[in-house]
Parts: C-alpha cells; sequence; structure tokens
C-alpha cells in the first residue's frame, strides 16, 4: 500500500527510526476547533525560511511538531509567538502516519498522512 504523504518529503524521511503513529498527542493550535492549517510544517507555513539548529534537517523542517504531556505542550503557551493559542489532543493511527521522539522533554516529529483527519481534534 502506498502512502500518501500530507506534503512533499524528501528522500529518506521520515527516517527509518520514525514509527507509526499509535497514542494520543498534544499540539498547539490556532483555530478553535482545530483546522488543517493547525497541523501544517513549519516547512508548508515558511516555505522561503532557512532553518537552522542541531539535528534541524529538511526531513524536520515538513514535520508537526507533538506533545505526549499535556504540561509540556502548556509551558509553550507562555512564549510571544504562541500567545491566544490553544491546545489540541489528537488520537493518532497508524494511518496518519509516523512519528519519532526528538529535541527534548516530549517532543514529537510527526510526518501526517493525507488520511488524517483533522476533525476529531479536540482543542482542551
Amino acid at each position: 500500500m502506498e502512502v500518501e504523504w500530507f506534503e512533499l518529503l524528501p528522500e529518506q524521511c521520515p527516517p527509518e527510526d520514525a514509527q507509526q503513529c499509535d497514542g494520543y498527542y498534544y499540539r498547539i493550535a490556532n483555530g478553535n476547533p482545530a483546522q488543517s492549517v493547525d497541523f501544517f510544517s513549519q516547512r508548508r507555513l515558511q516555505p522561503d525560511k532557512v532553518f537552522k539548529g542541531l539535528g534541524v534537517d529538511e526531513c524536520i523542517t515538513r514535520a508537526v511538531s507533538l506533545f505526549s504531556d499535556r504540561k509540556e505542550a502548556e509551558k509553550r503557551l507562555k512564549l510571544p509567538k504562541f500567545r491566544n493559542t490553544n491546545i489540541a489532543l489528537v488520537e493518532l493511527k497508524p494511518k496518519d502516519g509516523m512519528i519519532k521522539k526528538t529535541f527534548g522533554t516530549a517532543h514529537y516529529s510527526w510526518w501526517r498522512t493525507k488520511d488524517f483527519d483533522v476533525s476529531q481534534a479536540k482543542v482542551i
């Protein structure tokens, strides 16, 4: 079965050590209710930006940041960048893509498929 990714991914992406999605995660979202744009990668949101940092490559820029711990997501709400945002809870299943633990406590990178149903995201 061919996976249909939500956006164009570079070769070797998702990485070999990514796992099938399975579980509940938290996402910082602008919408209430959450909308598809709340689950776009940084590359899709900022196509011309040069992203820098340890461990940041083109594959990572095309992933969606999620948190496995609600408190870790809530900490981000204190940053000016995330003022007036919400936290959405999503249940990810294997059909929704691949996920990998990255960048510190409770942070995950998620490569979304076209099968992900945004309407199941619940703002909490």
